[in-house]
């Protein structure tokens, strides 16, 4: 198809694929049991989206690696991305959208980045059991589920729809699948979903972590000496747990997996016949 084509063909597919941008949704509120908070004040500076973005994930989501599009976390199509939204590729509108360029700049910028965002949970100070959860970004700041970069200023489907053809084009491979506007606005979705799934689940799992540093140290003042491969087990135990909870692509089983675990060691250092006496030297029943 010669390059003209392809851009009536965009016209087209850009009026039939128009849509709202991601929804933002309501934040959440604490509730007892070690719920989490996703209050608006409160948990850090505020960050915009403009800051970060997490849009690049979607090529790790079903909707897009399904379709075989695996060339979105290339240099090729960060550069691609870059050149609708300066201006310089036949595909960019004739009218460019004002933050285009920084969501181009953020596709750019993760490209060369290692970092990535984790969880934070943190205690509230309503009380104790109820936590406070925000993404803790590769800057060191705190960012709700909507300040995340989703939304269709900076994770625009239209761009990134514009983007693919230029990527296509620039590389010569006409048969790529392109990354279409719903595409987009479904993987953006469904990452947002999993955070607020994650954040929740989170909050809990953190509750279980605290009762199992509990436990250690309770046998560690009882006693645990006396058996330092055990307790040193325990405590590899629960960091790996704690390191896991706060990892965004953690799957839940894992999560729940490596907790069991760690529960399992701790309630063994406080079995039977594994105190050191709390007057003598004596280790033993």
């Amino acid at each position: 198809m010669k390059k003209t084509g392809i851009t009536i063909g965009l016209v087209l597919a850009l009026t039939g694929f128009a849509g709202s941008a991601l929804a933002s949704g309501e934040s959440g509120h604490a509730k007892q049991g070690g719920a989490a908070s996703f209050s608006s004040t409160g948990i850090g500076p505020a960050v915009r989206s403009s800051e970060f973005s997490l849009c690049p994930t979607i090529s790790e989501t079903a909707q897009v690696r399904d379709k075989g599009i695996d060339y979105v976390r290339t240099r090729e199509f960060a550069e691609a991305v870059g050149a609708v939204a300066n201006g310089t590729s036949s595909y960019a509108p004739v009218r460019l959208p004002a933050e285009w360029k920084s969501a181009a700049n953020l596709w750019k910028e993760t490209f060369s980045s290692t970092g990535k965002a984790r969880i934070a949970v943190m205690p509230w100070e309503s009380g104790p059991g109820r936590r406070e959860v925000a993404l803790l970004l590769p800057s060191g700041a705190f960012a709700e589920p909507t300040q995340v970069g989703l939304d269709g200023r900076s994770c625009n489907s239209d761009l990134l729809f514009r983007a693919s053809l230029e990527y296509r084009f620039r590389t010569g491979q006409e048969e790529a699948p392109l990354l279409y506007p719903h595409l987009v606005r479904k993987a953006a979705s469904g990452i947002q979903k999993k955070i607020m799934a994650k954040m929740d689940s989170a909050a809990r799992s953190a509750k279980r972590a605290d009762d199992i540093a509990a436990r250690i140290a309770k046998a560690e003042k009882d006693g645990g000496g006396c058996h330092p491969l055990e307790l040193a087990r325990a405590k590899a135990e629960l960091a790996v747990a704690r390191a896991v909870i706060t990892d965004f692509d953690s799957d839940p089983d894992v999560t729940d997996a490596v907790l069991a675990r760690a529960e399992v060691a701790s309630a063994e250092l406080l079995s039977g016949g594994r105190f050191a006496s709390v007057n003598k030297a004596y280790c033993g029943p």
